[in-house]
């Protein structure tokens, strides 16, 4: 069915691609800006910092905020718009693992494409302590998809997207370096106040009542964690045995917070910390795996949503 899909869609965007072409075979005036896709929160926050005031570039951000993104599917138009980029910036992997299909179905011979996680260090996925176990084959050459988690990840993927920029756009490359290096100076600023919290810690170990999308910044920082499901886990109700353990682990190490990811309800985190201890706190913390609606509208940004980690991370290690 996929497949057929696929095919209709591949149909559709050829189709809506000649619509935009006159005659004599040159672009619609329409298309004299720079296009640029991105399909993850993080790749199109660091993109829309390189970018600045420069206007002669259009960006979007593929999944869109408040999805859930482990479940998008493109529609015919996204197909379009990557196919009629200049630069399309994806993670792959079974975060996203819709692309592979997508990159083999349309023609992107006029489109620079670019897997921003081959810009760092990948990390295999894991199981975490805790978590319940999915009975899936592991696929080869899988790894964790959650890059930009880690701070020194995301400055790597900002200087590669400063490059890929420039290339497409060297007039304005100064600019572009500009605006790079002085986002990746309010990421060094955030990278030292998580660093200055986990030099303080009373204790190594955070507790997520749900999934843990978030291994390179653990890795980083080198905590501890235990955790409801893995972090691509399609998983929505841990087993019983599962919250006893956690409840146990609470118990022992004298755990004050269960954290739980952005758009979640914390329902889970609620019940492994009522049934721990009474004064066992409940709290959000933001994976950036996606963002939600309010939160975009309003501009938030890696920067800002890191941020708001900080009070979350010095209650839950204190």
């Amino acid at each position: 069915m996929k497949k057929f899909f696929l095919c209709v869609i591949l149909v559709l965007v050829i189709i809506a691609s000649g619509m935009i072409v006159f005659s004599n075979g040159l672009i619609n005036s329409e298309s004299k800006k720079i296009k640029i896709v991105a399909s993850n929160f993080a790749s199109y926050d660091f993109l829309r910092a390189i970018i600045g005031d420069v206007e002669d570039i259009d960006l979007k951000f593929l999944i869109g905020p408040g999805k859930q993104t482990h479940s998008f599917d493109p529609t015919a138009k996204d197909l379009i718009d990557i196919q009629n980029s200049d630069l399309f910036v994806y993670i792959g992997g079974e975060f996203e693992n819709w692309s592979g299909r997508v990159l083999e179905t349309i023609d992107t011979s006029k489109t620079k494409v670019i897997c921003i996680a081959d810009y760092v260090d990948k990390l295999k996925e894991e199981d975490v302590d805790g978590a319940e176990q999915e009975e899936e084959e592991e696929i080869e050459g899988s790894f964790n998809e959650h890059i930009w988690t880690s701070p020194s990840n995301a400055i790597k993927m900002v200087q590669a997207l400063k490059e890929a920029i420039i290339e497409l756009d060297p007039e304005n490359s100064e600019e572009y370096s500009k605006n790079a290096e002085e986002y990746i100076e309010e990421i060094n600023d955030v990278k030292a106040k998580i660093q200055e919290i986990v030099d303080k810690r009373a204790r190594n170990r955070l507790v997520f009542g749900d999934k843990m999308p978030m291994q390179y910044f653990i890795t980083e920082f080198n905590l501890d964690v235990s955790s409801a499901f893995n972090g691509c886990s399609t998983d929505t109700e841990p087993s019983s045995s599962t919250i006893a353990y956690l409840v146990k682990r609470i118990r022992e190490d004298n755990i004050p917070v269960v954290l739980y990811c952005e758009l979640n309800n914390g329902r889970v985190a609620k019940i492994i910390a009522g049934e721990a201890d009474e004064n066992v706190q409940t709290m959000q913390i933001q994976t950036l795996h996606n963002v939600s609606k309010d939160d975009f509208a309003h501009g938030e940004t890696w920067v800002s949503l890191m941020t708001r980690n900080l009070d979350v991370l010095k209650k839950a290690l204190d």
